[in-house]
This record gives structure tokens, sequence and C-alpha cells, in this order.
């Protein structure tokens, strides 16, 4: 049952949407990674260094049908998981200390192929039961074997979410 499909070298592209009250930001990472299929489930890992950190952070996207969840080991530990309008409740760890985060996923999109496509998840946040607006990332990956290129990613429209965690 291991089944594992021959592992891509992929180059990611992350945009990620923070909007709590009049406060928005954005972030953009871009960095070569790993995609593969186990188990009939489809894994995307690659590793970043947050700025005034010493060590790198692995991340690891497993899309299990309609759920998504992503593990960081390094730096920054979670395991966070989203799926369509339900709760999921975790720790977030960081070297300043640990938190208690909730998401509650409002939309979704999964549309990935043979090591290449996109993936976007909006979704309301709880740090320590108290609302943090909502967020979005959205994520394309291309073949680093086909030249992959960073392609500019344009943030879900979240105007029309404005949604509490429950």
């Amino acid at each position: 049952m291991g089944n594992t499909t021959t592992e891509k070298k992929v180059l990611i592209s992350i945009l990620g949407v923070q909007r709590y009250e009049d406060y928005d930001d954005s972030i953009e990472v871009v960095a070569p990674g790993r995609y593969y299929i186990k188990n009939d489930k489809t894994y995307i890992t690659y590793k970043e260094r947050h700025e005034g950190e010493d060590e790198d952070t692995t991340t690891t996207i497993k899309i299990d049908g309609q759920k998504v969840s992503i593990m960081r080991f390094g730096s920054i530990n979670s395991n966070m998981t989203f799926e369509l309008n339900k709760k999921h409740t975790t720790y977030y760890d960081t070297k300043q200390g640990a938190l208690i985060v909730s998401v509650f996923a409002k939309k979704m999109n999964i549309n990935l192929h043979d090591g290449e496509g996109e993936l976007e998840v909006v979704y309301g946040l709880e740090m320590d039961h108290v609302s943090m607006g909502i967020n979005s990332f959205h994520i394309k990956i291309h073949p680093i074997e086909q030249g992959g290129a960073s392609i500019p990613l344009q943030p879900y429209n979240m105007d029309e979410h404005q949604i509490s965690p429950q």
C-alpha cells in the first residue's frame, strides 16, 4: 500500500494575505520544493528561513481529498488543518512561546495534477480564542524541469466573505 509516485522537483509560489479590521498585510514566498503522492495523498514540501531566525523551517502540505494539513517544523512548529466549514484548533509554537490557534475554512480550491496546479484557502483565524480576522493563502506549483517560473498571484477577494470562526 505504500504506493509512491515519482517525486518531482517543483517551484512553489505562495501568497499569504492577512486581514484584520483596518490592517491588511501580505507575504510572498517563492521556494524550490518537492511534490509527490503517497497512499493516495498529495504532499508538497519546502524549506524557508524566517527573518531573524537561525534555522530553517520545513513545511509539508498534505492534501487528502478536500482536507489540507500544513505541518511546520523548525523555528516554527505547527500542524494546521483546513476543511471547508469546519473549525480545527491546534498549538502554534514559536521561540517566543505557544499560542492556541483555531482556523475555519470558508473557501477551498484544490486543483493539483502531476506536479503542477494551485491550492487556495480562505479562512477565519482565532489566536487564544480571539478572532484575528480573515486570512488566505494561494499556492501555485510548477515543475522545475519545465522551467517553472514564479507567476504573480492575485489574492482572493475576501471582502465578499466576512466571517467569524465558530
